[in-house]
């Protein structure tokens, strides 16, 4: 059936189509009747991939603040609906040509008629702002021109898009806006857009009646954008003298990049266009001139330190950041904007790994690539390395780098160095055969490539050098010290000699560390009196730093004498930390540029019914995380994430109480009940590293030590039903075993699965007789199941791949995540382990498959789910090219004060 026939069937008794009339970005336009009035109208009908992503329930309910708009130059709204799933609205036809029409003809208008123009719609824009509604769309095709008066279409449509579809926008590709009209603010994606951005983008069209082009022009979206942030228009007098300055002025601060450098209204910006206010014409020196070079004054210019200024949003704006970062590059010798770019990663197949105990970012030395730990379809639990070019938006995974982790490129970014499995290898950065350089022993700390062919890392608390073709390690700095401190986190400088790292306490290294410098040939290092945690290097005089709090700082460092010559500020809040062992998610290159994580994703605490209905728990989004329902299904035990340190809290669902239960040490996570429900078993880095605790939850008393190994550290555990025995996994990933031991009697540790892979995440049935597990030693992760205690053979549970397995409380079906997915196997009871093919339970952006200990649970009922909803759209990964300006200005703003 024609397009035309299945919507007139779609709308019968309401409309008939006569012709399609127009087609953009959003929505298809047709040439319709309606029925009941027996009038032409103008019938828009939303692109079928972007009404899937928003919704018809809530762009409906959305568009009805548009319907109230009434204004001489506004068209307005007639009708919205939905027929057979497909989301229209309807407004009058209007008999003339759009703006865009006119301005094709007639190239350039005569002032008074473009100032007329610009007046008449700045009118409808300040109704509607006074109104709550921004435009966020404005441009020529937007403007109908009836009776030579501009009408202004489609009002408030885009923000009822945004509004209605969220963060799913940016997966369609969709850009809300126009490049040429889009104003800075809305081409960074943030979501602070008000009416000065309908200002900008009235000004660019103002712009355009005069001169017959938009301030902005280039051969592609990608180069408008670059230029739209980083560019002043060319002087409209230039190349039209007669063009008032009074009105060059005007459009001139409507089109300022910052929004608080513009008019306070549209009705200014129309006023200083007629006449009616005074003008001060700007400064003219160029927007090249971004940061004021070493010492000279910063004047204009230093406003575009601000981020919405530098940014670009990959994810709003879908691949118009590229373009932008290639014409950046090729001006890398003038001073510039610092812009921001937040990497976009494929659903479920992408994600980067915020679980490792060291950094899983990193950018080569020229800020051109991109290397991060992620996973994907085929194996959502297995972590390997995606080099990711800034300069093409090319991704590749490393062959080779299976179960990577702390990855680190070699100076010419031809390899990238990484852990596994207890030791240290490298691959070709474009794929290929991994290379082990050495076996690291003990607890791995971080690993840094210098210019001089060789590595230093740390390992158990000691620095250590080996040449980048592999040998036998040498200690170098205080590596006979007994004082108690250790090493973590080293970072070689350019000189390839010069050695940041950390140094401090292992019991409380996050609070009580500094940050030292030696080099690989001496035996002592210099302590600076930086409380710090992971040092990334020093750009432009600058030593960037962690700080326990996981804030980025910045300190003015005199490499040579090994000396800070000023005080330290904060540079990045929100940066991802790991405060046990003291690391930040971020990677800093010579060239300046910066890679981060940001910290984790606030989210919701719902309850979700098979069929997907949802209730929230608690109305504060918090960086929750490993919810557990008691054995009685009454309670929740929960981290919760605030600044760097984690707790556990309880939630009480009968009366909706919440409270804390833990305290003390940096971090208290992976909460599971004991069976009778009177305490919960969680993992603590307070006193001695990564422990076992468990408290009793009604507050008669504190925690006590449950399990702590000498030799690794215990990450997650729990308790048989019968609370007999505890599962408890020793390593992080990469060197990570389930064992067990009983509580009283012979408590003798016994391996479950151990292996040179890793294995985690283990639970057992309810019967007590099996225990499944997370393992990758196939080469691929998958969900396992093995008699317990023991022995027996293991049983694979998965048929693709799966992790973090739970059990329903009768045993009957075991849970696990797969591809973003969580799938449910049917378990036939019995002596016999029998498991059928897992079936799909729900796919959906729950944060379930995100950790490496289980992010969801089952009800003892089995007829609810415990889910994580994130909240916001934060970006994954974030790229900072050129961050040493900001840094720059931002010294140069200090010292001024």
């Amino acid at each position: 059936m024609h397009a035309t026939d299945q919507l007139n069937a779609s709308l019968a008794g309401r409309y008939v189509i006569d012709r399609l009339i127009g087609e953009g970005g959003m929505a298809t336009v047709y040439l319709a009747r309606d029925v009941r009035h027996n009038r032409r109208v103008a019938l828009k009908v939303l692109k079928p991939d972007l009404g899937a992503v928003v919704g018809v329930d809530r762009f409906l309910a959305e568009i009805q603040v548009t319907a109230n708009l009434q204004h001489p130059h506004l068209l307005p709204l007639f009708d919205s609906g939905v027929a057979d799933g497909i989301l229209f609205y309807v407004m009058p036809y209007i008999e003339g040509e759009s703006l865009r029409a006119q301005l094709d003809r007639e190239k350039q208008l005569p002032v008074a008629d473009a100032v007329g123009i610009a007046a008449s719609i700045a009118s409808a824009l300040d109704y509607a702002h006074r109104h709550g509604v921004i435009h966020r769309d404005l441009k020529p095709e937007n403007i109908l021109m009836h009776e030579g008066q501009p009408l202004v279409a489609d009002f408030g449509i885009a923000l009822a898009i945004s509004n209605a579809g969220g963060n799913r926008i940016t997966q369609t590709g969709l850009s809300l806006g126009t490049p040429q009209y889009m104003s800075p603010e809305q081409a960074t994606g943030d979501r602070a857009i008000d009416a000065r951005t309908d200002q900008y983008s009235l000004g660019a069209l103002t712009y355009e009646m005069l001169t017959g082009e938009p301030p902005h022009v280039g051969s592609t979206s990608q180069a408008i954008i670059a230029r739209v942030l980083t560019e002043r228009p060319r002087s409209m007098r230039v190349g039209r003298p007669s063009v008032p300055a009074q009105v060059e002025g005007a459009v001139e601060r409507a089109l300022e990049k910052l929004p608080a450098d513009r008019w306070n209204s549209v009705k200014e910006f129309a006023d200083a266009l007629q006449g009616k206010s005074v003008v001060v014409l700007a400064s003219k020196e160029p927007l090249s001139s971004t940061v004021a070079p070493a010492g000279g004054g910063a004047g204009r210019r230093s406003r575009l330190r601000d981020p919405l200024v530098a940014a670009l949003a990959l994810a709003a704006v879908g691949g118009l950041g590229l373009g932008a970062w290639q014409w950046i590059v090729a001006h890398r010798d003038e001073p510039r904007t610092t812009v921001r770019v937040p990497l976009a990663f494929a659903a479920f197949e992408q994600v980067p790994d915020f679980n490792t105990a060291a950094s899983a970012v990193a950018i080569s030395a020229d800020g051109r690539v991109v290397a991060y730990l992620g996973q994907t379809r085929t194996d959502p639990g297995g972590r390997v390395i995606f080099a990711h070019r800034l300069d093409d938006g090319d991704t590749k995974e490393v062959r080779g780098s299976l179960q990577a982790g702390a990855p680190f490129f070699s100076p010419d970014g031809r390899w990238i160095g990484f852990f596994s499995a207890g030791e240290l290898k490298k691959v070709p950065a474009e794929g290929g055969t991994p290379v082990t350089l050495v076996r690291v022993p003990g607890t791995f700390s971080g690993a840094t490539w210098t210019a001089a062919a060789d590595i230093v890392f740390a390992s158990n608390g000691k620095l250590f050098v080996v040449p980048a073709t592999g040998g036998v390690p040498r200690a170098f700095a205080d590596a006979d010290s007994a004082d108690g401190l250790v090493a973590r986190w080293p970072h070689v400088l350019a000189d390839g000699r010069t050695v940041l790292y950390a140094r401090g306490p292992a019991t409380s290294f996050g609070s009580k560390s500094r940050i030292a410098v030696t080099a690989v040939d001496e035996r002592s290092s210099t302590v600076l009196e930086l409380p710090g945690t992971s040092p990334l290097g020093v750009v432009d005089g600058q030593l960037i730093y962690a700080s326990a709090t996981g804030a980025l700082m910045s300190a003015p460092f005199d490499s040579r004498r090994r000396r800070i010559t000023g005080s330290s500020a904060q540079v990045i809040e929100a940066v991802g930390f790991n405060a046990t062992v003291g690391v930040a998610k971020a990677s800093l290159s010579e060239s300046g540029s910066l890679v981060y994580q940001p910290r984790a994703t606030t989210s919701h605490l719902v309850l979700v019914a098979p069929g997907g209905a949802e209730r929230i728990l608690i109305k504060e989004a918090k960086s929750y995380s490993n919810p557990r329902f008691s054995p009685d299904g009454k309670r929740i035990a929960v981290g919760v994430t605030s600044g760097a340190s984690t707790e556990v809290w309880i939630y009480t669902l009968p009366t909706g109480t919440f409270s804390r239960l833990t305290s003390g040490g940096t971090v208290n996570g992976y909460p599971e009940w004991s069976p009778d429900g009177r305490r919960v078993i969680f993992r603590s880095d307070r006193e001695l590293g990564s422990a076992l605790w468990w408290q009793p939850t009604d507050g008669t008393g504190t925690a006590e030590l449950l399990l702590r190994s000498v030799a690794r550290d215990v990450w997650e555990g729990l308790l048989s039903p019968d609370g007999r025995s505890l599962v408890y996994r020793l390593g992080s990933l990469g060197d990570a075993d389930i064992w067990y031991r009983r509580l009283a009697g012979d408590t003798t540790p016994q391996a479950i699965a151990s292996s040179p892979s890793d294995e985690w995440a283990a639970r057992i049935s309810p019967d007590g007789r099996w225990v499944a597990y997370s393992s990758n030693e196939s080469g691929q992760t998958q969900v396992y199941v093995r008699p317990f205690p023991g022995p027996g053979a293991r049983i694979q549970a998965s048929v693709e791949t799966g992790e973090t397995p739970v059990w329903s409380r009768d045993g009957h079906r075991l849970y696990f995540v797969h591809g973003g997915r969580l799938l449910a196997a049917t378990v036939t009871p019995g002596p016999a382990f029998g498991v059928a093919a897992p079936q799909s339970m729900f796919e959906s952006d729950y944060l379930f498959g995100t950790r490496s200990h289980a992010n969801y649970d089952v009800a003892p009922d089995g007829k609810q789910f415990l889910f994580l909803k994130p909240v916001g759209d934060e970006p994954q990964v974030i790229v900072i090219h050129d961050w040493k300006f900001e840094l720059r200005a931002g010294r140069a703003a200090r010292a001024s004060r």
